[in-house]
């Protein structure tokens, strides 16, 4: 129950390569994808093509001495649902999520907003468990995947949504809808079910106004810096510049009726992937790149 944890170590793992995501380098990743589109991975091909026309930086790797802006950013597509993680599947494969959006069906800000409203914990991309995870259990660490770490204790959350309702609970509540970097790590991050935004924000107001404070949990920071990174390039959310504090968009506000709709049916346990042994990171991409039943969801840039 929060705010309590059920293991130490909770946070949201999300790619490391936040900082550099924006529609150029989006696009540019995906139509490098086209060059081998239902090939194997011509990993030469496609470094050629994001060096040569500007879009990512050659990354020489020092133990190789190769160009390998693809190896270390392609993750960024299989985070959002783009195509199936390479781990996965040596085709490279494009999710119909994706083609929606080759296609034009989405521009970039309705298909980011869309699909971090979707990502939820536990998924099937991020499984790798960390050592210091595996560590601070000892000899009593018996679960082969961090997906399956997650499902034993029941998380089932949705970061974005939970942050939206956060801070529009706040706002309805007459306070600053604003959040800080360290709220965020003592706070939304202690959220272990879609129900907990209520007691979060309940305790949030609490510790402005001289109650009780929560503690930081130390090994979340520089995830939850790399979501407001992310929740940046959605409709959602602005990020001051310093990256110290997330707030509302004037979007939020003007389309709060639609958003609040949007949020309330992703905050359904019923809506969420649901965790098996077998095959679950293949069964993850089915359901995250999946279009056709993401539409209800999208949110439009012109409302």
């Amino acid at each position: 129950m929060y705010p309590n944890i059920p293991y130490e170590g909770l946070s949201w793992p999300i790619t490391q390569h936040a900082g550099v995501l924006k529609v150029e380098v989006f696009d540019g990743l995906l139509n490098a994808c086209l060059l081998c589109k239902g090939d194997t991975v011509d990993a030469e091909k496609i470094n050629g093509y994001l060096v040569n026309n500007g879009i990512l930086t050659a990354n020489v790797r020092a133990d190789s001495n190769q160009v390998d802006a693809w190896r270390d950013y392609q993750q960024i597509l299989s985070e959002f649902g783009l195509i199936y993680s390479t781990r996965l599947s040596k085709v490279l494969t494009l999710t119909p999520i994706a083609m929606a959006y080759l296609n034009h069906s989405l521009s970039y800000s309705e298909l980011i907003t869309l699909q971090l409203l979707r990502y939820q914990y536990p998924n099937g991309h991020k499984s790798q468990l960390s050592p210091s995870l595996m560590q601070s259990y000892g000899k009593n660490f018996n679960y082969e995947s961090f997906t399956e770490l997650q499902a034993h204790y029941n998380i089932q959350v949705r970061p974005a949504v939970l942050i939206w309702k956060i801070l529009y609970k706040l706002w309805e509540s007459g306070e600053q809808p604003i959040l800080s970097l360290n709220e965020m790590q003592g706070y939304a991050v202690r959220c272990t079910a879609m129900s907990d935004y209520f007691s979060c924000a309940e305790s949030i107001i609490e510790s402005r106004h001289d109650g009780q404070q929560l503690q930081p949990l130390t090994r979340a920071r520089r995830n939850m810096a790399d979501w407001m990174k992310l929740l940046s390039q959605t409709l959602l959310f602005n990020v001051s510049g310093d990256g110290n504090t997330i707030a509302l968009s004037p979007y939020s506000i003007k389309e709060r009726k639609a958003v609040d709709y949007v949020c309330s049916r992703l905050s359904d346990p019923f809506s969420f992937w649901e965790y098996k042994e077998d095959n679950y990171k293949q069964d993850w991409f089915d359901f995250y790149g999946d279009y056709d039943n993401s539409i209800e969801y999208i949110l439009k840039e012109s409302q």
